[in-house]
């Protein structure tokens, strides 16, 4: 099934409750071997057209952000999509809202999100994907008959999602591999990829719990949209 993929960002509702967006549940597993010897050309990842928006809640509301990336590759082997990784920039993580919050309170929020409380970037500045495994989609989709922007129907799920994508996420130096489904597209010139899931931060050795009277959600959201290139 073909779909056009238009990135939509993803902080356009204010949440009427402070719980996760409901959304693709990641299945969080031990770390998985990589095939090495994948055969394919590697396409390299544009990292200006790619971007991960992340949205984290708690009892009293909610916070977003951008994890810039730095580097990428996807490997296309006759028109699929065989392997890949990409590298993500914790050190630069970014706090953007909500606009009700002050700068000055989102910036020191950023501060504390790249403290050993949390990513603890000043050991970690980095973090990977790696995929593992990427097949055909055989669930149920939601249909999107009319547009095929991702917003159309659900601001938080991929749409007529085309594949299963699995692989190892590092995080604080903590691999878990994670499944989940996605939308991928392969042209002549350019392959697109979007996927929306919530992954529980504990997994990975993020267990800061909050103030007392003001706990964190363990689910993160991760609207992730990916662009390569020849």
């Amino acid at each position: 099934m073909k779909s056009k993929l238009v990135w939509v960002p993803l902080l356009s509702i204010l949440f009427a409750c402070t719980n996760a967006p409901e959304s693709d549940e990641a299945k969080t597993t031990e770390a998985k071997d990589v095939n090495e010897n994948k055969t394919g050309a590697k396409w390299n990842v544009n990292v200006s057209d790619s971007k991960i928006e992340w949205i984290a809640t708690k009892v009293s509301g909610y916070h977003t952000g951008v994890v810039p990336l730095k580097s990428g590759e996807i490997i296309v082997n006759n028109g699929e999509v065989t392997g890949g990784k990409f590298i993500m920039d914790l050190a630069n993580l970014e706090v953007s809202g909500p606009k009700s919050v002050s700068e000055a309170n989102s910036k020191k929020l950023q501060g504390h999100l790249r403290s050993a409380d949390f990513f603890d970037v000043a050991k970690h500045p980095e973090g990977s994907f790696e995929l593992t495994s990427v097949k055909a989609y055989t669930g149920d989709a939601i249909k999107d008959s009319a547009d095929a922007r991702q917003d159309e129907i659900s601001e938080y799920k991929v749409t007529s999602p085309t594949h299963l994508v699995s692989g190892n996420l590092t995080l604080k130096g903590i691999t878990k591999n994670i499944e989940f489904p996605a939308s991928i597209t392969i042209s002549k010139n350019n392959v697109e990829a979007i996927a929306k899931i919530n992954i529980d931060r504990k997994e990975w050795g993020i267990i800061y719990p909050g103030q007392p009277d003001d706990l964190i959600r363990d689910q993160i959201h991760l609207g992730i949209a990916i662009k390569a290139s020849k």
